[in-house]
């Protein structure tokens, strides 16, 4: 009965051994499962942006980091998408060409017009609903810092585009802080004639390197709470 015994009691702890074994494996191959998913994720489809400087607040802060995605051939950018592009003639240390984040505002076909008296943004003649909330207006359902004519010195009011159509393959498009931002409205002739270091203007679509969808406050803005530290952007 002895010998009965310790063969039971050896036999269960070999199945003990053998079921740890297993679950060990299982769990080797759901870690190594996982680690390959997020490799392929954070390489082919979303990658991790910091966003430079204050020209999307109050959407946006300096130091906030963004989760982009990496644009497919197939991607057409809309009407008010968030957008990281390349900027080939602005300047990033002194050297040519610059990553930036920007609002579309409007896309190939489209008419943009800026009042530059209201300070109003017209989009195929119709002027983009704005409202005031909590000191901020909103336009055309996002928060914007200023009305469009207050450029903060950037443009004087008689230099804001007339009425221009976006050409095929190209975006118009904004910083949502207006008065603190470097955009579409900064073409070649006008950053040539009032001395600006570089300009922006229409931006080929090819240059849109990702759609930003997610943010995580960055230091320059204090942590509040949960919904205000991240959240999905619009």
């Amino acid at each position: 009965m002895s010998d009965n015994g310790n063969n039971t009691n050896t036999t269960k702890a070999t199945r003990k051994a053998g079921w740890l074994i297993r679950d060990l494996f299982e769990w080797g191959e759901t870690l190594v499962s996982a680690v390959i998913v997020i490799v392929f994720v954070f390489t082919f489809a979303v990658r991790v942006t910091s966003v430079d400087g204050g020209s999307m607040m109050p959407t946006l802060f300096d130091g906030d980091q963004m989760l982009v995605t990496n644009i497919c051939t197939t991607y057409k950018p809309k009407h008010n998408d968030i957008v990281v592009l390349y900027a080939p003639n602005l300047y990033d240390n002194g050297k040519p060409g610059k990553d930036i984040i920007k609002r579309v505002i409007g896309v190939e076909g489209d008419k943009i017009r800026i009042d530059p008296y209201e300070g109003r943004v017209y989009r195929n003649g119709e002027v983009l609903p704005l409202e005031e909330l909590d000191g901020h207006f909103v336009e055309d359902g996002h928060l914007i810092n200023n009305l469009t004519i207050d450029l903060g010195g950037l443009i004087d009011r008689d230099g804001l585009p007339e009425e221009v159509t976006v050409p095929d393959g190209h975006i118009f498009v904004l910083g949502d802080n207006r008065g603190s931002s470097v955009d579409s409205r900064t073409t070649k002739y006008r950053a040539e004639s009032m001395g600006y270091n570089g300009y922006v203007d229409m931006v080929n679509v090819n240059h849109v390197a990702g759609k930003a969808f997610f943010r995580v406050a960055g230091d320059s803005k204090v942590w509040g709470s949960f919904s205000e530290s991240f959240g999905f952007v619009k």
